[in-house]
């Protein structure tokens, strides 16, 4: 007979997978989900998802900052992040997305605003074709990162090296990313 958990599972095992969905602390504010089910684009909008483990900071431009942007919808992105507060569909913002205690910045145009349960989504469009190819880059090493420590937990710590992991990261789920 096993031993059950006070929760009414099966012991130490159903904890455990119990505590993995689950936030520590307020490390992710809101809407957080277990990145691992998180998929690679949006369903609805083909737009790249965030890791929302990654940090991720916004700031709104001013209206002499937008003439930086254009709005060419013609062979770029987007990118779907998780916010606290809602962003107005039409305004234009900065993001940065740090990995590996550097902030890389990129701006675009807020298209899509989705209320969730504590939550938005927010759907911003990368018209410029460089910042595209970055949040690409950015966002499959985050990919890569969170793949890497899977396998690692899963297989131990010396099954697979980076490189390895990097390139079945990519010959596995690459593809999915647009453009």
């Amino acid at each position: 007979m096993q031993p059950t958990s006070a929760t009414g599972g099966n012991g130490l095992l159903e904890i455990v997978k119990n505590l993995m969905g689950k936030p520590a602390g307020n490390a992710h504010k809101a809407g957080w989900r277990e990145p691992a089910k998180l998929p690679i684009t949006d369903a609805q909008t083909g737009f790249i998802h965030h890791r929302h483990d990654v940090p991720l900071d916004y700031k709104r431009l001013r209206t002499d900052d937008e003439d930086y942007l254009s709005t060419d919808e013609r062979g770029c992105i987007g990118l779907l992040f998780e916010a606290n507060q809602r962003l107005k569909p039409g305004s234009f913002i900065e993001v940065a997305i740090t990995l590996q205690n550097k902030p890389e910045k990129i701006r675009g145009k807020v298209v899509m605003v989705r209320e969730r349960d504590g939550y938005y989504e927010i759907g911003l469009w990368l018209a410029r074709p460089e910042d595209a190819s970055r949040v690409r880059i950015l966002e499959q090493s985050c990919y890569i990162e969170d793949y890497i420590k899977e396998k690692k937990f899963r297989e131990g710590p010396f099954a697979l090296n980076r490189d390895g992991a990097a390139a079945e990261w990519i010959s596995k789920y690459a593809a999915d990313l647009p453009g």
